[in-house]
């Protein structure tokens, strides 16, 4: 409702302007998208190269970190490897004069251990041990001789030690101390050359271990250089090293490298942390129990992979570049733990700038969007005006037209020749055909009134006319209703005459089965008759009273055929065949009793017969031949009443007839007393309609003074 009440100029204007926003919006959405989306690509390319460079950086602080942890074995690999060829040849060169002169041989041999350990102060101690009797043969000789280097056993075996700068101290190493070294070595200067070189005559590098020196727990191992004679193993060269330098060497390069947020780790062949920057109480200790993560697949690899190992997960980069501090020795390694987020610390700075550009791009774009999107639709505005003012021109002419009492002959006026132009026009060509046209609808609705006025008089007249016939219509609507019950009436009669023909015909049908059933009867009886002479034949001359008992029967066979014969008069005179029927059924019954009674006599005298019974023979005879007429007389009246039956049949037919015609007559009747109805009903109607139009006629009338009325007002 509000929007039909904006102008056109202001509809434009907003139209336009919400258009000129979408565009804005939808270019600063792709714009923004498309500057997210780059944040986001440069942000993880450069994620990426700095993952790779840093990877590379940290594989090459890791070798420059592996020489620099290799010149501490190297060093002392150095000393102990020249001290074990130098020890090669001297025993080789003295092996005659060794039997002769043992003691001066052994202290021989301490001695250049010491000047070995004087000219290399970075060893912490250096130590010679022969398997038993392996020197000289003479151990026994020797046996508690501790300065010469002998053990308990006369073992030759002693070692070197540095206490403080410039202080050495000499033992000899005891079994119990060798036993120790080679299970699990605690004390300073034991060599372990069971512990390392038991399955090997190459050198090999302990261990890391610690032990007490100047009342200091250290943390130190020993390289172990095999002396072998006759490729038998006969004693263990081992010089022993700090690894405090590891520890420091740890550190420094943990705060050189991301400002001391990674961790450096220097683990041994079996994985025991030589150097660890973040926990020095961890020294010494299993890198699988202080990485439970990833600790035993870095140990692994650094057994099985000679190549540097790369781990990432749980924000963290681990690189593992692994070492061998002795020729051919087992492989050490420095793991290099760093974060990711010291990674991808610059590519953090470097896209949260990019964002923050992005966000001063976006409100600058807002910025020239809001100026341009104010200046666009300043424009629109006035190119709406523009449009929307020779409109509002026209609508005053209009306006002028309207309220000038339907003066059709002022013209509107404007003179340019564009759209606005053509509209002013056309509406002028309108006004010129529609002139003329107002001028004869006036004289056509004239004669519409005159007309509509004499029809409403007529339309009068008819419904006066539909009003009498109704009447008329209705009062023989009624007499067809009476018409229609009589006829009802006759057709119920003349049904219920139908239905007692019937009854009586019914009742034919059953004493005709009555009939039937007695001559059945008689049949039998005489057939028993005819089957009871033969047997009756052999008692005739034992009976003299069977003749009274038969003139009995025959008496009644006798009365039997009267009252039959009376029973077929009564059924040809009768017009009710049922009573007659009833007489002769009591009468049959009663004379059946006699007949039982006569028959139980007959019985009785039968069990004392005496004599023969010829004349009962001769009398069941004649009674056979009384049955067999009664059986014909029987018949005769079966075919009576087969022709009264017969006549009931056509009187039942006639009936249906009847009441067949008396229902057509109620159906014609109901038929017309229907039609009459619907005249009646239709009737009715048209009268309806004649009011409707008497009404509608005088409406048409006032509608035609009224349209004059109108028509009045306008000047042509």
């Amino acid at each position: 409702m509000f929007v039909s009440k904006i102008s056109i100029q202001w509809k434009i204007t907003i139209l336009s302007g919400l258009c000129l926003a979408g565009v804005i919006a939808l270019l600063m959405t792709v714009s923004i998208f498309r500057m997210e989306y780059n944040s986001e690509l440069v942000g993880d390319s450069s994620a990426k190269m700095l993952t790779e460079a840093a990877q590379v950086r940290i594989e090459s602080q890791g070798q420059m970190r592996t020489l620099m942890v290799s010149k501490v074995f190297t060093d002392a690999y150095q000393y102990g490897n020249g001290f074990s060829r130098h020890l090669q040849q001297f025993l080789l060169d003295q092996s005659g004069d060794r039997l002769n002169n043992s003691a001066y041989l052994r202290e021989n041999l301490i001695n250049q251990a010491k000047t070995v350990l004087q000219g290399n102060p970075g060893l912490l101690g250096i130590s010679l041990v022969f398997e038993n009797n392996s020197f000289d043969k003479k151990d026994a000789s020797f046996v508690g001789n501790s300065q010469l280097g002998s053990n308990e056993v006369g073992r030759y075996a002693f070692s070197w030690s540095q206490s403080t700068a410039g202080q050495f101290v000499f033992k000899s190493i005891s079994e119990a101390e060798i036993s120790s070294a080679n299970a699990e070595p605690q004390s300073f200067g034991v060599p372990s050359s069971g512990f390392c070189v038991s399955n090997s005559i190459s050198p090999c590098i302990k261990e890391p271990y610690f032990s007490v020196l100047n009342g200091q727990k250290m943390l130190i191992t020993s390289i172990h250089f095999p002396l072998v004679e006759h490729g038998e193993l006969i004693a263990s060269l081992s010089v022993d090293i700090g690894l405090d330098n590891l520890q420091g060497l740890s550190q420094s390069t943990s705060r050189d490298l991301y400002e001391g947020q990674s961790i450096i780790s220097i683990l041994s062949a079996t994985g025991k942390l030589a150097g660890y920057s973040q926990d020095t109480s961890k020294l010494g200790e299993s890198f699988q129990q202080v990485d439970t993560v990833n600790g035993a697949q870095l140990v692994s690899a650094l057994g099985r992979e000679k190549n540097i190992t790369a781990l990432q997960g749980q924000s963290r980069l681990k690189i593992l570049v692994p070492f061998s501090p002795i020729p051919d020795g087992a492989p050490w390694g420095i793991l290099l733990d760093v974060p990711e987020k010291a990674l991808l610390e610059p590519a953090e700075i470097l896209k949260n700038e990019l964002l923050q550009i992005n966000k001063t791009g976006s409100l600058v774009e807002l910025c020239a969007g809001l100026v341009v999107a104010l200046i666009g639709l300043g424009l629109i505005w006035l190119m709406a005006l523009t449009v929307t003012r020779p409109i509002l021109n026209i609508s005053g002419m209009l306006r002028d037209i309207a309220s000038g009492q339907g003066d059709l002959t002022s013209r509107l006026r404007y003179s340019q020749q564009d759209e606005l132009g053509q509209l002013t026009t056309w509406f002028n060509r309108f006004l010129d055909k529609l002139q003329p046209t107002i001028a004869d609808v006036k004289l056509s609705v004239s004669d519409a009134r005159a007309t509509a006025t004499q029809c409403a008089s007529i339309a009068s007249q008819a419904s006066a006319g539909m009003e009498q016939q109704y009447r008329q219509i209705d009062q023989v609507a009624t007499a067809s209703q009476e018409m229609s019950a009589t006829a009802h009436d006759v057709a119920r009669s003349a049904a219920q005459a139908a239905e007692a023909a019937r009854d009586a015909d019914q009742a034919t049908r059953i004493g005709l089965e009555v009939i039937d059933r007695t001559t059945s009867g008689i049949e039998q009886l005489a057939k028993e008759i005819g089957n009871s002479m033969s047997q009756v034949e052999s008692l005739a001359a034992s009976s003299e009273k069977i003749g009274s008992v038969l003139e009995v029967i025959r008496s009644i066979a006798e009365q039997t055929n009267l009252l039959a014969l009376n029973a077929a008069i009564e059924a040809a005179r009768a017009g009710d065949a049922g009573r007659g029927f009833a007489v002769v059924a009591d009468e049959v019954r009663s004379l059946a009793r006699r007949t039982q009674e006569s028959v139980e006599v007959t019985r009785n005298v039968i069990e004392h017969l005496q004599q023969g019974t010829e004349a009962v023979v001769g009398a069941m005879g004649n009674n056979k031949k009384l049955a067999n007429g009664s059986v014909e007389q029987v018949s005769q009246a079966v075919v009576s009443l087969r022709q009264i039956e017969n006549a009931v049949i056509v009187i039942s037919d006639m009936n249906l007839q009847i009441a067949s015609a008396a229902e057509e007559q109620s159906a014609v009747a109901e038929e017309v007393n229907h039609s009459v109805t619907s005249i009646r009903d239709l009737t009715s109607l048209l009268s309806d309609q004649a009011k409707e139009s008497a009404r509608i006629s005088h409406s048409l009338d006032n509608l035609a003074n009224h349209q004059q009325g109108l028509m009045d007002q306008f000047r042509v």
